[in-house]
């Protein structure tokens, strides 16, 4: 009879850990190859033709996404964490777990809005061929960095 809190328990750590590796990959892991060519100035200057000044603009703006990003990635670590801490002294109830993974999920959306709002402002660097030949790149590069399927990743 005292053992019925062993299976829960050990459910709850194996749920904990699988979203642990699937957030950490998702904010932390961003060494995806065709990831990292869009990020590489010299692969966006020679694949969309930019001018020197162009190239200087999206320096600066590639050095405040990865602080941004940098930051993301502390949080979610932090929390991840403090998730680790509450999963091992929880006794009765979720509300501490639950509050952990929403601050990591928060974490997360932060990292993607900064990576969002970095693509909209090195197009706005871009000329419109210059655009145009970018968010080609976008697309394939985030279709394949999930394999994706879908009809508009072809």
């Amino acid at each position: 009879m005292k053992r019925k809190w062993i299976i829960p328990l050990v459910a709850g750590a194996a749920a904990a850990l699988v979203a642990y590796g699937i957030a950490r990959h998702a904010v932390c892991g961003r060494s995806a190859p065709d990831i990292d060519r869009l990020q590489d100035l010299s692969f966006l200057s020679r694949e969309l033709g930019l001018n020197g000044a162009q190239a200087d603009a999206i320096k600066s703006l590639h050095v405040e996404l990865s602080a941004k990003l940098n930051d993301c990635c502390a949080l979610h670590c932090a929390a991840r964490a403090r998730l680790g801490q509450a999963l091992a002294c929880e006794t009765n109830g979720t509300a501490q777990t639950d509050g952990v993974l929403a601050e990591m999920c928060r974490a997360y959306e932060q990292s993607e809005r900064a990576t969002l709002d970095h693509i909209r402002q090195l197009r706005t660097v871009l000329n419109p061929e210059q655009r145009k030949r970018f968010d080609v790149k976008i697309s394939k590069c985030m279709c394949r960095s999930c394999d994706s399927k879908a009809a508009n990743c072809r």
